[in-house]
């Protein structure tokens, strides 16, 4: 009988040490958002309301002639003043996509004058399982220097799940 208690207890312990090694492992994400080249970091900004990239028409560019053009403000202190957004000195450029919740960012923006182009590159590297109930829109805004209405606005998106 105490043979058969041991050898219980052990199954029942190895059983129970198996299904926790092989049960949903979690997806851990390290690195921190980044945003580089053209993007202006010192000025946030706010749009008045969200999923606004639904009325831009897949342009995601936003200038002083834009239709959107009212409904944006700006601080250049942290968010304790907010004024209407400058588009004489800035363009707001957006991508709208949805993510796992565990995720990070690198968003860059490269002007060719010449061409006439901006691209917006954004690397997402983010969980393969969600790990949430709900997914996470983001319209990625970004402020960079103001550019003309003319320039084509590439994007260059890549998503690394891990």
């Amino acid at each position: 009988m105490r043979k058969f208690k041991f050898y219980t207890i052990s199954v029942l312990f190895l059983s129970v040490l198996l299904i926790g090694l092989s049960s949903c492992k979690k997806c851990k994400i390290e690195g921190e958002n980044v945003d580089a080249g053209e993007i202006i970091t010192d000025v946030a900004i706010y749009p008045l309301s969200g999923y606004q990239t639904y009325d831009m028409d897949s342009e995601y560019h936003v200038h002083s002639n834009s239709p959107l053009v009212n409904k944006f403000e700006m601080s250049a202190d942290n968010g304790f003043t907010r004024s209407p957004f400058n588009f004489s000195a800035y363009s707001i450029l957006a991508y709208p996509i949805t993510l796992n919740c565990n995720h990070f960012l690198s968003r860059e923006v490269f002007i060719d004058h010449d061409n006439s182009t901006a691209t917006y590159k954004i690397t997402v590297t983010q969980c393969k399982e969600a790990q949430c109930e709900q997914q996470r829109f983001l319209e990625n805004y970004v402020v960079i220097p103001a550019i003309p209405e003319s320039y084509t606005i590439l994007h260059d998106i890549q998503i690394i799940e891990q």
